[in-house]
């Protein structure tokens, strides 16, 4: 691949990157809640369905965030969308790398001219 077709691959990756103010990062999860007692339905042991956003952090820590069920499908397209300005960020690193070798190569070329 030439210098010219890698500029040209990061730069239509680079064109993809957008809003990236509605990313999020995490899982989505569906939870039961149990009450401890007085309620019949925990009794039964049906329990409360409850969605959460799961984030992990460094350190092993992670946070739950509870959901209303409304915003379960918002969620769920900026979560897809954090996957693929991530994948996205990965390939640009990847096309990144090949011109970085690239100029290395051609300066070494260069050097052997002289």
């Amino acid at each position: 691949m030439t210098r010219k077709q890698n500029a040209a691959r990061r730069d239509k990756l680079l064109a993809r990157l957008t809003n990236l103010g509605d990313v999020l990062r995490g899982s989505l999860l569906l939870r039961t809640l149990h009450h401890s007692g007085g309620c019949p339905k925990c009794a039964r042991g049906e329990g409360h369905p409850l969605w959460v956003l799961n984030v992990g952090y460094s350190g092993g820590r992670t946070r739950q965030l509870s959901l209303r069920p409304d915003q379960v499908p918002q969620v769920r397209k900026a979560l897809d969308h954090y996957r693929q300005v991530k994948e996205a960020l990965e390939a640009i690193s990847e096309l990144n790398q090949q011109l970085l070798r690239m100029d290395r190569d051609e300066a070494k070329g260069q050097e052997r001219q002289l």
